[in-house]
């Protein structure tokens, strides 16, 4: 799939990094929370020549063992490289059971920048105010802007066909491969279920 830069989101992390706070992306399902982090730690391994980079994707089976906050906390602080600047990218983080603990204490060894990503149905603004009682500060990312569609789509130049495409098609990136119309509706159909049944029922 065809990835764009997002500099608003982007430009925000830059101006964050260093910071002490717990950086915490959310947003709704597909919006592109991993695709931003990746991105944004592709910047980092180039920017900075001392970066000790710790990165768990909760998504990949290989990091299906940290999924309890015990084997999360051993495995960061042993990939701790004294001397380096040693950042932490945690993504989908309410999969492992009590993350909080994990973060908060890796928080107050001050020895780490901490980045995770989480759903907005697990990581709502008031669980946050609760689980890290004013420790981060947030980045709510949203899907494509009709900018960023318009970015996306460079080859068309009417803007009022762009436009009445995005009013059909939304902000979704993963819609735009596919070809057919039914099935861009079919996808978006399911990923309206998904946040529906998984994220809001449940939640």
């Amino acid at each position: 799939m065809k990835i764009i830069e997002r500099p608003n989101y982007m430009n925000r992390l830059i101006n964050l990094k260093g910071t002490p706070d717990i950086k915490i992306i959310t947003g709704v399902r597909r919006a592109g929370k991993s695709k931003l982090m990746k991105a944004y730690i592709e910047y980092i391994s180039k920017a900075d020549d001392k970066a000790n980079i710790i990165f768990i994707d909760f998504t990949d089976l290989q990091f299906d063992d940290l999924k309890t906050y015990k084997n999360l906390n051993n495995y960061i602080n042993i990939k701790f490289i004294s001397g380096k600047n040693n950042y932490v990218f945690i993504d989908e983080v309410q999969l492992c059971n009590r993350f909080e603990l994990v973060i908060n204490s890796l928080y107050s060894s001050e020895k780490f920048d901490l980045y995770i990503t989480g759903s907005n149905a697990f990581l709502l603004s008031a669980d946050l105010a609760t689980l890290f009682t004013g420790r981060y500060i947030e980045i709510h990312v949203f899907p494509f802007s009709f900018e960023e569609y318009m970015f996306y789509h460079a080859e068309i130049s009417n803007i009022d066909k762009a436009f009445n495409n995005y009013v059909r098609e939304g902000g979704f990136a993963g819609a735009y491969p596919y070809l057919n119309e039914r099935d861009r509706v079919q996808y978006l159909k399911d990923v309206y279920e998904t946040i529906v049944n998984r994220d809001l029922i449940q939640k």
